[in-house]
């Protein structure tokens, strides 16, 4: 009898065609390989060729007569010397860097098994076993994993191919769905419009300054507080959108 591999990671398969992979012991979705090898090294790539064009830029525009913050475009103006030079691009690669870190810890990383699912960001973890899960679908670039109540259990974007994704779930016998069977319950939140009892307007609003801030845990803990009160709650931007939960 052939052996099974102990563990598939779908994030490594650029194209999977018309076949799906081995999924019955353990899947893991995270970001797939050229995506990490563009941010890890494209980015800090990109920020150090700015670093070095961004002396030259500044030279073209401190002569405008209306320029905001002049002082910082002179400093950066007078960047001629060579150690000058180096230290903005030293500074562009640092930048590209981080913004390539944090772009990875945003992301969801997915461990499937057939009994439970798993999902982590740098910010939150979370685990929902298979019997409790009622739907899986994405929402635009957002993974979603409703429980039997309808609560997002999991949200979150995700940088898998969407297939892949569809075919892990799907392998593994979890409740794949093509859109969200709630998507006609949400409504527009506005503060104050008494739409919804005042304790649930209070946390909407608290998860939308987080939502401004992009505070990504807080939004994360305050979904799971609008919940407790018997909603839930998706955002576009920074507007937010309601609806009661469904016991499935």
């Amino acid at each position: 009898m052939a052996s099974k591999q102990p563990h598939e990671d779908l994030s490594t398969h650029e194209d999977l065609g018309a076949s799906v992979p081995d999924v019955s012991a353990t899947t893991v979705l995270g970001h797939p390989r050229s995506d990490r090898i563009v941010l890890l090294a494209g980015m800090p790539l990109s920020g150090t060729a700015l670093g070095l064009l961004v002396p030259i830029l500044a030279r073209q525009v401190t002569h405008w007569p209306k320029l905001p913050f002049r002082i910082v475009f002179e400093f950066l103006a007078a960047a001629e010397e060579t150690w000058q030079v180096l230290a903005c691009m030293g500074c562009g690669f640092g930048l590209g860097l981080v913004f390539a870190l944090v772009a990875l810890s945003e992301s969801l990383t997915v461990t499937l098994t057939d009994a439970r699912v798993e999902a982590r960001t740098d910010h939150w973890r979370e685990g929902v076993d298979r019997g409790d899960v009622s739907a899986v679908f994405m929402d635009g670039k957002h993974l979603v994993v409703l429980d039997r109540d309808s609560r997002q259990r999991v949200r979150g974007p995700h940088a898998a191919p969407g297939r892949s994704i569809a075919a892990a779930f799907r392998g593994h016998g979890y409740p794949w769905n093509g859109s969200d069977p709630y998507a006609h319950l949400y409504r527009k939140w506005a503060h104050g419009s008494g739409a919804v009892r005042p304790e649930v307007d209070a946390v909407l609003a608290a998860r939308g300054e987080a939502l401004k801030r992009k505070s990504w845990y807080d939004v994360h803990r305050l979904t799971q507080a609008v919940e407790e009160l018997g909603c839930t709650a998706r955002e576009k931007g920074t507007e937010q959108y309601w609806r009661p939960l469904v016991r499935s």
